[in-house]
């Protein structure tokens, strides 16, 4: 299903990879990853970000699990590319989320491929042109869960952000897979 496709590529799979598949990545990634919390200066102060991090794979210090690395070969067919590394996201509840932003990992490419696996409690995913797109468009949200997957691909992240936005009435924990590239691949 696509949910952008004005001056961006975003798509929308649900059921992406079945529930004993997506249980079997959950174990792994509960059983083995360093999770760390994250600060960062806001309004003069420092603040902790409110979810946990990890990565797997590419220059990542952990490896790929098993259950993992056949998720991200899906994922490399589904989208007719291939991915070097994952971030990983740990919503503990609907108190954690991600402001509104951009994928840009650092580099100069905002046309990477992003393959993002939800897995856990279900939470909305929402995306809204940039202030400086000259787009004129309402904010496109779906609410994702466990074993779906949304592609970012295109000029998205020239044009548009997203979020996880918080949600008090969420009490289960989410794990967020981004499948990502170092570079574009032809």
């Amino acid at each position: 299903m696509r949910l952008v496709g004005d001056r961006g590529d975003v798509t929308y799979v649900p059921e992406f990879i079945d529930r004993d598949l997506a249980d079997a990545v959950v174990r792994e990634l509960s059983a083995d990853t360093r999770w760390k919390a994250d600060s960062r200066m806001m309004y003069g102060r420092r603040v902790l970000v409110p979810r946990e991090t990890a990565g797997r794979g590419g220059k990542m210090a952990q490896p790929w699990t098993p259950a993992l690395a056949l998720v991200r070969e899906m994922a490399e067919r589904h989208t007719g590319t291939s991915f070097d590394y994952c971030f990983l996201n740990r919503y503990r509840d609907g108190n954690d989320a991600v402001a509104w932003h951009g994928d840009r990992d650092g580099t100069q490419d905002a046309r990477l491929v992003v393959a993002s696996l939800s897995l856990g409690a279900t939470r909305t995913f929402q995306l809204r042109p940039k202030k400086d797109s000259g787009l004129r468009h309402d904010p496109v949200g779906v609410d994702v869960a466990h074993g779906d997957l949304i592609v970012m691909a295109g000029d998205t992240q020239l044009y548009w952000e997203h979020r996880v936005p918080r949600d008090p009435r969420v009490t289960g924990e989410r794990l967020n897979v981004t499948f990502r590239q170092y570079r574009a691949r032809e």
